[in-house]
């Protein structure tokens, strides 16, 4: 079970990030986090209540989705701190914070099968996020080490304790509470980022529309993904999540029309070897 949901999480995240690449709109971290706050608060959270979700949890579970909420916000940070080109490879290693969090404090231990695709994974993902980079004009000399370092720690952390959550409750009511976490932080950042707030939303209202709908479809592969943690190991389901990266490579050459490095195309063999490895071995 928790496979589906980890690959439907996977798949519904990759198809939003394509939606937002084709946007190609150029957003501040602050707006990105107020889009997706508005989003998920008018849209998500009523559609989580009807569904159904337990109000009553303990104060753990308010911490647990404060820290998640903060990781994704800060990863909109991250993105805006130093060259995404080069910084993405490293935050898309995020699948090592997690489960050396879950090895190590959970104790989680996946057998040898899957730990080959765990490998796999990681190895594919990394080669997939590798870009084609013509532009000479990059500062290499900013800290994208430490900035793609922090941005595998941000995601791995937030992945981890959606594990830890969903121990106690369902993913749809931790899914839930981080949702509602958005709404503090956000207004904490409007009140100490003045800079991100001067934008100009509505140049053009087709990128604004693929980019409200991709950013609408990665908040709610968070569900899938709550209810995949719920159910799985974090140490295979944070992989089985990276894969996201391959539904994205994949959609954006045929919809965007975008070319695949050869480094890239050994990074999807290596992925889908991977992702085929853990869900046969589970």
């Amino acid at each position: 079970m928790w496979f589906i949901y980890a690959f439907i999480g996977a798949l519904i995240t990759g198809v939003g990030q394509v939606l937002v690449k084709k946007g190609q709109m150029r957003l501040t971290p602050l707006l990105d986090n107020f889009l997706a706050t508005i989003i998920v608060n008018l849209l998500l959270v009523p559609l989580l209540l009807l569904w159904g979700v337990d109000l009553k949890v303990g104060y753990e579970i308010w911490v647990y989705a404060l820290i998640a909420a903060t990781m994704y916000a800060f990863i909109y940070y991250i993105f805006n701190a130093g060259e995404i080109s080069l910084m993405i490879s490293l935050i898309n290693a995020f699948p090592i914070v997690t489960i050396i969090l879950a090895v190590s404090i959970l104790r989680e231990w996946p057998n040898a099968f899957q730990w080959i695709g765990i490998v796999s994974v990681i190895i594919g993902t990394i080669l997939i996020s590798r870009e084609n980079d013509n532009d000479k004009t990059i500062n290499t000399s900013k800290n994208w080490v430490l900035w793609g370092l922090l941005g595998a720690l941000a995601i791995g952390i937030a992945e981890f304790v959606t594990k830890l959550a969903t121990a106690n409750v369902d993913g749809f009511t931790f899914t839930f509470f981080v949702y509602i976490m958005y709404i503090p932080l956000l207004l904490i950042f409007l009140k100490i980022d003045k800079k991100g707030s001067k934008f100009h939303l509505l140049k053009n209202k087709s990128s604004l529309i693929f980019t409200i709908i991709g950013i609408f479809l990665i908040e709610l592969g968070l569900i899938a993904i709550a209810l995949a943690y719920q159910y799985g190991l974090a140490s295979l389901v944070s992989p089985v999540v990276a894969s996201q990266l391959l539904v994205t490579a994949i959609l954006a050459v045929i919809f965007l029309k975008e070319k695949l490095l050869n480094i890239q195309k050994v990074g999807i063999f290596f992925t889908l070897v991977g992702v085929v490895l853990i869900g046969i071995a589970t």
